[in-house]
């Protein structure tokens, strides 16, 4: 990240980073197992890692199920299409979630574009973070930018 962030400053060249969420994700681990949790994971990563084509595309587990997904050379609108996308391909792996509203497991995305205005990555992260919160109050299963 500090490394693509560092060309960002020198070319220009817009980087997005997308902050992302598997809604309700405690009550899989709580009601399904850690087991399940787990193979869930792996599962929504295997399908996310082909929304990520170039080789500067990043896909990482931040913590918890919270991932995180850096896109150089992506433009706000392309970042929004791409989330989306992921989000729905979230949703088509119908993986159950007894403690979702929806019975499945869904995806709350938040999106940050670095076009100047963060100083530091971690302001650049800060605001993916507080975007998919953002979502999650706005009632999960979204993507939010700014």
């Amino acid at each position: 990240m500090a490394l693509e962030f560092a060309l960002h400053r020198r070319t220009g060249r817009p980087l997005s980073v997308l902050m992302l969420d598997l809604d309700h994700f405690k009550q899989v681990n709580d009601q399904l197992g850690h087991a399940m949790g787990d193979e869930y994971l792996r599962r929504v990563a295997s399908e996310l890692k082909g929304y990520c084509r170039r080789p500067t595309d990043l896909l990482a587990r931040y913590g918890g199920e919270e991932i995180i997904c850096l896109l150089p050379e992506t433009a706000q609108p392309e970042a929004l299409q791409i989330a989306e996308r992921m989000r729905e391909a979230v949703a088509r792996l119908r993986l159950a979630n007894p403690g979702s509203p929806s019975g499945q497991v869904t995806l709350s995305i938040g999106v940050a574009t670095q076009t100047g205005q963060h100083p530091t990555t971690d302001s650049l992260l800060a605001e993916a973070d507080a975007r998919l919160y953002q979502a999650k109050r706005g009632g999960r299963n979204r993507v939010c930018s700014g």
